[in-house]
């Protein structure tokens, strides 16, 4: 399964697109999130487990500075969300290079990192991940930047849209590509109210850091 594939899967069961900050609302008629427009050529592999990490970034991660970064580089989550109270992980599929986690509230965390043979690596990290979201439907305008932290301290910039599904829920998708080694990260949270996305999503965001073997 792509990123790609990931990210559609979310922009299909859109009703519309909506900001992380400020006050998310229903969009006027006509702003609804754009049709899906997949592509076919990822050829993702599981990216490597980044439970024993034998280096971390030592400074912030902007998108600039994925140029920066070597082609042999491993950046990946820390995956702490298990130690959150109330989560617990549920699911985990390897071939995919993602593993979910489950709230009390009954709240879903998917937590995704990937391999993509077909990202450009010159392409730099804000344009690739732009490209990932507008494949899956989700327009530009709409993105919003993240920040998540690093294991060294530091944060790391993300892309992020956040929409009301097809039955009520609501869910946020957090990624990034990392063009040169040719990794992706993507952090999804599904909630059954719009009032627990914010902290749900806060939460894993801040267990989830991001580390650079």
């Amino acid at each position: 399964m792509s990123v790609t594939t990931t990210l559609t899967r979310t922009a299909a069961a859109l009703v519309v697109a909506v900001a992380l900050t400020g006050c998310a609302g229903p969009a006027p008629a006509g702003q609804r999130s754009a049709a899906v427009r997949p592509t076919a050529s990822a050829t993702p592999t599981t990216a490597p487990s980044p439970s024993t990490p034998t280096a971390v970034a030592s400074r912030d991660l902007r998108f600039e500075d994925g140029d920066a970064l070597s082609a042999s580089a491993l950046p990946a989550f820390a995956l702490e969300v298990s130690a959150l109270d109330g989560w617990t992980q549920t699911g985990e599929d390897p071939s995919a290079g993602s593993r979910e986690y489950t709230n009390a509230a009954g709240s879903v965390a998917n937590i995704t990192q990937q391999r993509v043979t077909d990202l450009d690596p010159t392409a730099g990290d804000r344009a690739a991940t732009e490209r990932m979201f507008t494949a899956s439907g989700a327009p530009v305008e709409r993105l919003e930047e993240q920040l998540l932290p690093t294991a060294t301290g530091g944060t790391a910039q993300f892309l992020s849209v956040a929409s009301q599904d097809s039955d009520g829920s609501w869910s946020a998708t957090v990624a990034r590509a990392f063009a040169k080694p040719g990794i992706v990260l993507v952090v999804r949270v599904r909630t059954t109210s719009q009032e627990a996305l914010r902290p749900d999503l806060h939460d894993v965001l801040v267990a989830a850091k991001v580390v650079v073997a």
